[in-house]
């Protein structure tokens, strides 16, 4: 069996990646796992060496990392039609298994519809709200932690979109043990960049310049680049604009999380801060944002100076 895994939830994607390999081969087998990087590395290459047989073993399994050219961005140079020939006829014993972080497989493609129709295609999509509580609470259940309402509150908050990030948090909470509370949570789980974000997108909502620098220099304090909070902001600011746009064609809060797929109290949150906007001005900060963006990778503005830059304009806003 061959397979292709791929997308933006790389923890699970590597969990799954450990168990097919043990599978196939034992621990330590050195001689019989081999990998490649496509971006460096000829489909030519990879394809003779998965004609050849294992050493001492039933199996041999070969990782192809960055395999874009299943993607419609590929940037590989590799023409994925050479696959064609071995997917129809694969060496048995050869387990070759193409690996990429890309969000959509590239069906237009005929040599993609081969694949899918012979080898195990497995997709990991990245968490949404409702994946991340249910990842949460699965979690709480698996390590037997008691976590009361509130810390729950608490760490839904706190938690990104990530499941190795959520599974390193809970290794803390798991040493800790105990009953789970707030405080608890809130001194072992660090409070994401997105919640310093929310307080700035917030800042910028309300034009309040003092506090957005404030909120600002904090971020300074801990490197983060300003190309990164622009595309942060940018996200929060176009998710404003969709609850906005919802809400103008009648949707109910219940509505917009069903279709938004978003936690209720993010939702609730949004529709608060957008209740006195309107879809024009969210969509203007956003052409903004994107300009800005666009400057700061040309190198026509300094990344510190543009975005302050950016801050004071919200007074003329």
């Amino acid at each position: 069996m061959n397979y292709v895994l791929y997308g933006e939830e790389q923890f699970r994607l590597k969990k799954t990646l450990q168990t097919i390999i043990k599978e196939y081969i034992a621990d330590g087998d050195e001689l019989n796992t081999v990998q490649y990087d496509a971006l460096q590395c000829d489909l030519e290459t990879i394809l003779e060496d998965a004609m050849t047989i294992p050493f001492f073993s039933a199996y041999k399994i070969i990782l192809v990392y960055h395999a874009n050219f299943l993607s419609a961005a590929n940037d590989t140079g590799i023409d994925p039609n050479g696959l064609e020939n071995y997917v129809k006829q694969p060496m048995e014993s050869t387990v070759l298994i193409l690996i990429g972080d890309f969000a959509k497989l590239d069906t237009r493609k005929k040599i993609i519809k081969l694949i899918q129709k012979n080898w195990k295609v497995l997709e990991f999509r990245k968490l949404d709200d409702l994946g991340k509580q249910s990842c949460v609470k699965e979690e709480i259940q698996r390590r037997q932690l008691h976590v009361d309402a509130q810390a729950m509150q608490e760490l839904l908050k706190r938690l990104p979109l990530d499941m190795e990030t959520i599974h390193s948090a809970f290794d803390k909470l798991q040493l800790y043990g105990g009953d789970i509370t707030q405080d608890v949570v809130a001194h072992l789980v660090a409070r994401p960049l997105e919640e310093d974000v929310f307080e700035l997108v917030n800042a910028v909502v309300e034009q309040d310049v003092r506090k957005a620098f404030r909120i600002w220099c904090d971020l300074c304090v801990v490197n983060t680049d300003a190309i990164y909070l622009i595309a942060l902001l940018a996200s929060q600011f176009r998710f404003l604009f969709e609850v906005k746009t919802l809400m103008m064609q009648g949707e109910s809060k219940d509505g917009i999380k069903d279709i938004l797929h978003a936690h209720p109290y993010r939702i609730k949150l949004a529709m608060q801060s957008v209740q006195n906007l309107s879809a024009s001005y969210l969509m203007s900060m956003l052409a903004k944002l994107a300009t800005l963006d666009q400057k700061l990778k040309g190198g026509l503005l300094d990344k510190k100076m543009g975005f302050e830059m950016f801050l004071l304009e919200l007074q003329g806003a």
